[in-house]
């Protein structure tokens, strides 16, 4: 086999793979994380059965690459909000409109990210093997906020950074049950500012 073929091959292998993690995190977000099995992620991916036990040694290793790729995603919406940050072009009143931004995309019913990462986050009670993965999509999450909230001059952003996070995912999990025109925006607008202003140094 030429080097091109095998680079081909594990392309298209890598392709699959992809697939088969979409596909897991399209389970967990329509019909639940207890619903995921080697057979419903590949019927859902269109590939045969046996397609996901090749490239998963376990249905747990395959439910740790989907909270991996919801967090890679969400520190990615993150990160977005901090190289804006970085180039001094953010305001508080920005920061606090970008943050509403994320809450509506992350609540969308065409987004499945919030849904698996509570999903993930409540599944750690009855099946404590989780734990590992949604510690490190929690760590993933908080370090990203911690580097935007950093830029705006906050020297201690770990706590701060909780503290946000904690606001944006009751934001997001109430509209992701009820759903409000607007999405409260003023309302979550006037608490994101108040906590911002408690940590930003004052001038």
């Amino acid at each position: 086999m030429t080097e091109e073929r095998r680079k081909t091959r594990y392309a298209r292998g890598q392709e699959r793979r992809d697939a088969l993690v979409d596909a897991a995190i399209g389970v967990i977000g329509t019909r639940g994380l207890e619903r995921v099995s080697f057979r419903s992620v590949a019927d859902s991916a269109g590939f045969p059965p046996s397609t996901t036990s090749y490239f998963f040694g376990s249905v747990g290793e395959l439910i740790d690459a989907a909270i991996t790729r919801i967090a890679e995603n969400v520190t990615t919406k993150v990160t977005a909000l901090l190289e804006v940050a970085h180039t001094g072009g953010l305001t508080r009143d920005d920061l606090a409109d970008a943050i509403m931004d994320l809450v509506s995309l992350l609540s969308s019913p065409e987004d499945d990210d919030s849904l698996v990462q509570f999903e993930a986050y409540l599944a750690v009670r009855r099946r404590p093997e989780l734990a590992d993965s949604v510690h490190r999509i929690m760590r993933m999450i908080e370090e990203a906020a911690e580097a935007a909230l950093g830029a705006f001059g906050i020297k201690e952003p770990h706590l701060p950074a909780r503290h946000f996070l904690a606001l944006i995912d009751g934001y997001t999990l109430h509209e992701i049950a009820r759903p409000t025109p607007g999405g409260n925006r003023a309302e979550l607008k006037d608490v994101l500012l108040r906590v911002l202003d408690s940590y930003v140094p004052q001038a």
